[in-house]
């Protein structure tokens, strides 16, 4: 290969070069800029814990869930970021007024009498198609009681219906990971592992959403 036809074979090579990282550059770009802010308004949460009495376990609901985040494509399926979720721990009940007011002080109450907002920040997700307009994620990130953020990770069945995403998704949380004690009442005591199930509906926030992804 002579000198002239070996530097023009470089000169290929390294625009080629060049080229490809343009592209990939453009391609992050675009992909970005097409992750969408989404919100939810009035989702549900729902917990169950079982109790040492044989069929015996302690229900819970709270209707007023909200939560932002992003939802981007990844080839065929959506993929969640920046997702935080809060529930107002005044909203849970269990539909026994003395229970709740049981619930409340034992689970939830801070040592200043203090009731902070259950705050779900999700650090990464996973996510990969299981249908045509189905796909299921994997979220890991911190969920906070008490104030107190630990490892939590749900996972969540989402369906893709017009512009909406409907997605209900189902978690363990440990109380001992909080430094909880198990709540008793009656003789009755609960279990250490609370099965914790989102469901909501999101859809295309009216504003924009910040890095943090903030819900107030």
């Amino acid at each position: 290969m002579s000198n002239t036809t070996y530097r023009q074979h470089a000169t290929a090579v390294a625009m080629a070069f060049l080229a490809s990282i343009v592209s990939a550059t453009v391609a992050r770009s675009q992909t970005a800029a097409a992750a969408t802010p989404i919100e939810v308004l009035g989702g549900t949460a729902t917990f169950d814990v079982g109790t040492n009495v044989p069929a015996l376990s302690v229900h819970g609901k709270s209707s007023a869930l909200k939560a932002r985040g992003r939802v981007r494509q990844n080839g065929e399926a959506p993929v969640l970021e920046q997702l935080t979720a809060v529930v107002p721990v005044k909203s849970l009940n269990t539909g026994m007024g003395l229970r709740d007011d049981h619930m409340r002080k034992k689970v939830f109450m801070t040592g200043d009498g203090q009731l902070p907002d259950l705050e779900f920040s999700a650090r990464e997700s996973s996510c990969a198609k299981a249908a045509a307009n189905q796909t299921t994620c994997e979220v890991s990130g911190d969920l906070a009681i008490r104030g107190v953020p630990r490892p939590f990770t749900i996972t969540l069945k989402v369906t893709q219906d017009g512009e909406a995403y409907r997605a209900v998704g189902d978690g363990i949380v440990k109380l001992s990971e909080y430094g909880i004690e198990q709540p008793s009442q009656l003789g009755v005591r609960t279990e250490d592992d609370v099965k914790l199930r989102f469901n909501f509906t999101a859809k295309q926030a009216s504003g924009a959403v910040g890095t943090s992804g903030s819900v107030r």
